[in-house]
């Protein structure tokens, strides 16, 4: 995993905010815009890119103080320098928002490499070409939201090409039971749903005692019903809630993953790959997983995320429009083409996208 050497390497930071159209209840927190933080590393005339929500967080900040001095030198292994970043950060980092540092300017680096290398990032990390499937976060049944009104957003978008298509979960138990049967009812034949419960239940009994109440019909999987450290909570929810399961959105740290797995708790693993550290980390543990028969969705982040060998995209729409819940699309140009529910990375060197004119100025240097 070597490319060209260097002396000089130059990490550049950005933060951008995107105000909503309307407040998002995604598990206990109230979202009214959402904040990205943005990773532009520069060699040889050459820049790999990376972006990721920063929910909140000084994830700038962290990238320029504990990550980027770090990666700035030496040869443009990448491997070798997320080891380098991973111990020269371990006494505040190693999990949590360090790692997700980490998993950006790792991120930038495959792109940087790639790039260089004049090879789409796909055939660096072992992929092919091919198309991968893909599935639409379609609704959120933000407070005032209609049953009819949810059922035609997420049917409408199944009838454009989505076969797999997810909704967030309602704490109502009464409109979460009327929009699953009527979406049930209506969504086209063959079509897959998620509902993602974005850690929302305290425990087991909470959650099963929902699910009940429910009365669900079949779903293509339940998302995060607890805290992914809670393997034998989450265990129990599949075992006893009629669902398949999937757990790992946000989590920084491969050992969570592979212990839900070992303790029953997964149908399957979710994969953010930028909360696990970038594509260096999301290599060895797809590894571990294929040796499991282990299936894997990734969490957002498509640019990079359909770069990566055996696993299924999640994405926002990207129409022309924008969506109403994550307005990244308006950030990019480029990455891969989504069509008939699956996603396609492109021939180009890297990841094959680039920042929208005007979205992000990269004025800060770590």
């Amino acid at each position: 995993m070597t490319g060209a050497t260097t002396t000089s390497r130059t990490v550049r930071t950005s933060t951008v905010a995107l105000p909503l159209r309307e407040p998002l209840q995604l598990g206990a927190m109230t979202v009214t815009r959402r904040e990205y933080a943005a990773v532009r590393v520069e060699q040889d005339g050459e820049a790999g890119l990376s972006y990721a929500l920063t929910r909140e967080a000084p994830m700038a900040d962290i990238v320029e103080r504990l990550i980027a001095p770090h990666v700035r030198d030496g040869e443009l292994d990448t491997a070798a320098l997320w080891e380098r970043a991973y111990r020269g950060s371990a006494i505040v980092g190693r999990v949590g928002l360090v790692r997700r540092a980490l998993g950006m300017v790792d991120i930038a680096l495959w792109d940087l490499r790639a790039r260089l290398a004049g090879e789409p990032v796909w055939r660096l990390t072992g992929a092919d070409g091919s198309a991968r499937p893909a599935m639409l976060v379609a609704a959120y049944p933000t407070p005032g939201r209609t049953v009819d009104g949810l059922v035609e957003e997420v049917v409408g978008q199944a009838e454009a090409g989505w076969p797999l298509v997810k909704i967030s979960r309602s704490p109502d138990n009464a409109l979460m039971r009327d929009l699953l049967a009527e979406l049930d009812r209506s969504l086209p034949s063959g079509t897959g749903l998620v509902v993602d419960a974005g850690f929302g239940w305290r425990d087991a009994d909470e959650a099963l005692a929902d699910l009940r109440a429910w009365d669900a019909p079949r779903l293509a999987w339940l998302e995060d019903a607890l805290l992914p450290e809670d393997v034998a909570g989450n265990a129990r929810v599949r075992a006893e809630g009629g669902q398949r399961v999937a757990v790992g959105d946000e989590v920084t740290d491969p050992a969570v993953l592979k212990a839900l797995a070992e303790g029953g708790a997964l149908d399957l693993a979710r994969l953010d790959v930028v909360a696990l550290g970038g594509i260096t980390p999301a290599l060895e543990f797809l590894a571990w997983a294929r040796e499991r028969g282990l299936p894997v969705s990734c969490h957002i982040s498509p640019e990079a995320s359909a770069h990566l060998p055996g696993v299924t995209i999640e994405t926002f729409g990207r129409g022309p429009g924008g969506n109403p819940y994550d307005p990244s699309p308006t950030l990019v140009t480029g990455g891969p083409v989504f069509a008939d529910g699956h996603a396609q990375p492109g021939p180009e060197p890297g990841f094959g996208f680039a920042f929208a004119p005007g979205s992000v100025e990269f004025g800060r240097q770590g």
